[in-house]
């Protein structure tokens, strides 16, 4: 029984064309002699895609009631009457959009371990094994303190090279969405540091100033979620692109003991 019944079969044995990975002369060997089956991760990949974008929806909703803080706060700033119930109002939409998002944040990084963890697995296959980083530890350098500065970029870049497959990954160059990518998440890691060590906010001017550096960090988030959105489609269209099939054209003229048939001309049209 096919666990995968979306992929549709290559042919009549009913082998589909994730039984069928790069063996170490780089032709196709089926599944029974490979040592580990290539597993497909559309789905779990199109799981993460969705956390992203569902994250950068909820940080712009996050931007509006900070963009509303702000206004409140300039009111008073400028000596205008500001109720009580509005300042409570606008502190809600902020703490409860954030506190969201987090839940969100949270999910999300889980989600992407198990993508990354069996995303690796195949990248292991489909180089011959011989890849730096067991999917074991691609996922982990994520949670080494100091190490998670370099590692996950460099777990990320050995990914997407080897998903190439074979020998390729060792010649192709590094995708420079990848280096973007984790620029700006170590750039919006920096600015939320930053933001929490601001401290309480105490004046109509701190809030001001608090609420417009957080809907920067917001904004440098959302571009670092659409740029891993296309490094995950990216992974998973290299995967796939390794795995399939070659293109077979058209079969030559069967020999017939020693002698060489030509093809049947095409018949001819009818009168």
């Amino acid at each position: 029984m096919n666990p995968y019944p979306s992929d549709p079969p290559l042919g009549s044995s009913g082998e589909n064309r994730w039984d069928r990975v790069f063996g170490p002369s780089g032709a196709y060997v089926s599944r029974s002699e490979a040592p580990h089956r290539i597993r497909p991760t559309r789905r779990i990949a199109d799981a993460v895609v969705a956390l992203l974008a569902t994250q950068g929806f909820l940080l712009g909703a996050e931007a509006l009631a900070l963009l509303n803080r702000i206004r409140l706060a300039e009111r008073a700033r400028e000596g205008h009457f500001v109720t009580l119930a509005e300042v409570e109002q606008a502190n809600t939409l902020v703490v409860a959009s954030a506190v969201v998002w987090f839940v969100l944040f949270a999910v999300t990084g889980i989600v992407w371990c198990v993508w990354q963890h069996r995303a690796q697995r195949n990248a292991i296959e489909l180089a011959y094994r011989k890849l730096e980083f067991t999917p074991g530890w691609a996922v982990g350098w994520w949670f080494v303190p100091f190490a998670n500065l370099v590692k996950p970029f460099q777990t990320v870049r050995e990914l997407w090279k080897a998903s190439h497959g074979g020998d390729n990954g060792r010649v192709v160059a590094t995708w420079r969405v990848i280096g973007w990518w984790w620029g700006l998440w170590l750039g919006a890691s920096v600015l939320g540091r930053f933001i929490a060590r601001a401290g309480l906010l105490k004046s109509p001017s701190d809030v001001i100033r608090h609420d417009t550096w957080e809907i920067v960090a917001n904004g440098v988030t959302v571009v670092a979620a659409i740029l891993a959105i296309m490094i995950v489609r990216s992974v998973v269209a290299l995967q796939e692109r390794a795995v399939a099939p070659p293109v077979l054209g058209p079969l030559p003229p069967m020999p017939i003991a020693g002698v060489l048939v030509p093809e049947m001309p095409p018949p001819p049209p009818a009168g």
